[in-house]
């Protein structure tokens, strides 16, 4: 694991440091809110989480990206295992350098994704107390942390146009767990992409393919290979829509996937549950010429193979971002 997160650091830094000075940079903060509530889960009863990055782009050339998540998941009270919640941290890095070759009609982008975090499970047990009369019991929490660390390279085209997009993206994610009952796992992720703009660029249309392998590991039972299709749909609106909306945008995803890794919004999903499809929808605001804020709406079905049950999640997202 730290063989690993140290791999992530030096290949971020040395796509960051390719001869660029400090002037000319554009940066771009943000932060980000997510609520989500689970129905027909024996275990699961919502989600809570947070998050902030900072982007900078230097000119044409490249940039950098730098954020943190927390998400906390609360559990259902009284179960017989003893869950209580689990608090997951993840920071984030990515470095990204542009390229245009006069031998093809657009820009080559290389991207460096790093992800390192945990999760702590709590767990709410009985243990005996010695005392006269055989003693009693009393409560107390233990604490089960999962180590995981993520390294996803990219490399991206897109048309001078601005009509044309195709990338080529892998990710591979080790988690190690503190729990000798839990295996560790290795997962491996494809992710082939095309885009279209269309309708004098007002429109775009994504095509993303998810191809992931896991590792044998009682986390997950006997599911080691998903794949999954994703449809992002984009209209962006002229400067004098109502309300300054900016654009509107729909997702659809469908077939399964586990333990994916989720290059457009720089996030993981570490639920070792099968998730079997997701739509959304949102509507992104200009505010004014430096901040803009989105909000977004979802469902999500799940499967847990663990114990054969099949769940769902709807949650609402928030995002606010400023240039400057």
């Amino acid at each position: 694991m730290k063989r690993l997160s140290t791999i992530i650091f030096i290949c971020f830094w040395f796509v960051v440091n390719q001869a660029w000075s400090a002037e000319d940079w554009y940066m771009k903060s943000s932060g980000q809110l997510l609520v989500k509530n689970y129905s027909s889960s024996s275990q699961l009863e919502n989600l809570f989480g947070f998050g902030v990055f900072l982007n900078g782009d230097y000119l044409e050339r490249g940039g950098f990206s730098i954020g943190y998540n927390f998400n906390q998941t609360n559990y259902k009270s009284g179960l017989i295992s003893g869950l209580k919640e689990n608090n997951e941290n993840i920071l984030f890095l990515s470095g990204r350098a542009n390229f245009n070759p006069d031998q093809i009609p657009g820009r080559l982008t290389l991207r460096l994704d790093g992800y390192v975090g945990d999760d702590a499970t709590s767990f709410l047990v009985t243990v005996p107390t010695p005392g006269p009369m055989g003693g009693g019991s009393s409560q107390k929490t233990i604490t089960v942390d999962d180590e995981f660390a993520v390294v996803s390279p990219m490399v991206s085209f897109l048309n001078y146009a601005k009509t044309f997009y195709a990338d080529l993206g892998y990710a591979y994610s080790s988690y190690r767990s503190d729990d000798s009952g839990t295996d560790d796992i290795n997962v491996s992720q494809w992710t082939p992409t095309l885009g279209f703009g269309f309708n004098q660029a007002y429109d775009w249309l994504q095509l993303r393919g998810y191809f992931i392998d896991l590792s044998t590991s009682n986390r997950v039972d006997t599911k080691e290979t998903t794949s999954a299709l994703e449809v992002k749909w984009t209209h962006w609106f002229s400067a004098d829509a109502p309300l300054n909306l900016h654009n509107i945008r729909l997702t659809v995803i469908t077939g399964e996937r586990l333990y994916a890794v989720d290059s457009d919004a720089c996030s993981l999903c570490n639920v070792p549950d099968l998730q079997t499809g997701l739509v959304s929808i949102g509507a992104e605001w200009k505010l004014n010429e430096q901040t803009n804020v989105l909000l977004q709406g979802g469902y999500e079905s799940y499967e847990d193979m663990l114990l054969d049950e099949q769940y769902s999640s709807t949650y609402l997202y928030g995002y606010l971002s400023r240039n400057w």
